[in-house]
């Protein structure tokens, strides 16, 4: 039976991962038809995404500064899974991590920059943890659904930050955000595109996510918490506590999302501002069902839909195709994918 377990858990396969950018180009051909039949020309559409993602440096750069969070919250969203559980709290738990990253980079501490920098983002990756946390108690010690949980926990963390950039946080200006990051709370440029900046987040990013392929994959404790995902109580009988695992699983989700948050403020926005996320941490769990829950096969699911974000406005100006094409290539992507995935 062991065998048979660690046979199911085995690291994601190069078929799962073809059969995944499959689907993508499968949802791209069913875009583009609908583009053809509503009049429009399917070849200049993929032209104009192709141009709008990556023919230009500062197409390229809005590109890769999309695509970290997308990478973060999908990876938020895979862990999770991993554990069986369906984590919809990626973007309050980015909000989260993006208050802390804010109140702690916006503060002068007289720190050396590399200090304050780390100082920040541990701020911030542990609110983001404690807000996920939050969701896997409830989940583990008084049975409420991680969906409904954390579907709540959005509203509370999104709505918390239209009061502190009114409030507590506000730059005392006429506009709702908060006050400037110091200088040494910020990531360091790696590529300046004027007007866009690619800073050390998408290094560490990609990082993470190796990271977390190490736990998840080469540890006994991944072990552990797999086995949870495949059947918590087949988990139970052997020793592991699933309840823990749910915990410290919603913990590390949290945590990344709220990693996610960090790199927000302190590599791109440099303060804190209401609805600053277009929706990204919801978006995450489109790269996670891509990327078949796999740390490492959702960084390219991630930059995917990272051009598909960038591309959107190029549709509407060079083909006179509505941007809205994007979010029905994106629909029909996880429809796609939850259709393979309840067939087995």
């Amino acid at each position: 039976m062991t065998l048979g377990i660690l046979t199911r858990m085995s690291p994601g396969s190069t078929r799962d991962i073809v059969e995944s950018f499959g689907i993508l180009l499968i949802a791209l051909l069913a875009g583009l038809a609908i583009v053809a039949l509503s009049g429009g020309n399917p070849v200049q559409t993929v032209g104009a995404l192709a141009y709008g993602a990556f023919g230009t440096r500062v197409n390229l750069a809005s590109t890769l500064v999309k695509t970290v969070p997308l990478l973060l919250t999908g990876l938020s969203v895979a862990i999770a899974f991993r554990a069986g559980l369906f984590n919809i709290g990626g973007e309050g738990q980015l909000y989260a991590g993006a208050v802390g990253a804010a109140w702690i980079g916006a503060t002068d501490l007289s720190l050396s920059a590399p200090l304050h920098l780390t100082l920040t983002l541990i701020v911030g990756v542990c609110a983001g943890a404690v807000w996920g946390g939050v969701a896997g108690w409830l989940k583990a010690r008084r049975g409420v659904h991680e969906v409904i949980n954390t579907i709540m926990l959005n509203y509370i963390a999104i709505y918390s930050v239209d009061y502190l950039v009114r409030g507590p946080l506000s730059a005392g200006t006429h506009t709702t955000r908060s006050r400037d990051l110091q200088a040494s709370a910020k990531l360091p440029v790696l590529w300046d595109t004027p007007p866009i900046e690619v800073s050390l987040a998408i290094l560490l990013a990609l990082f993470v996510c190796f990271c977390a392929y190490w736990l998840l994959f080469r540890t006994p404790f991944g072990f552990d918490f797999r086995a949870v995902g495949q059947g918590a109580e087949a988990a139970e009988s052997v020793g592991i506590s699933s309840d823990r695992i749910s915990i410290i699983a919603m913990c590390l989700a949290g945590s990344v999302a709220g990693l996610a948050g960090c790199f927000e403020i302190t590599g791109l926005h440099h303060k804190l501002y209401a609805q600053f996320s277009p929706g990204y941490g919801f978006d995450g769990i489109a790269v996670a069902l891509l990327g078949r829950s796999h740390p490492i096969a959702v960084i390219p699911a991630a930059l995917l839909f990272g051009a598909l974000r960038t591309a959107d406005r190029w549709l509407q100006l060079s083909a006179g195709v509505p941007k809205d094409i994007v979010i029905i290539i994106q629909a029909i992507t996880i429809l796609a994918v939850g259709l393979k995935t309840a067939r087995r």
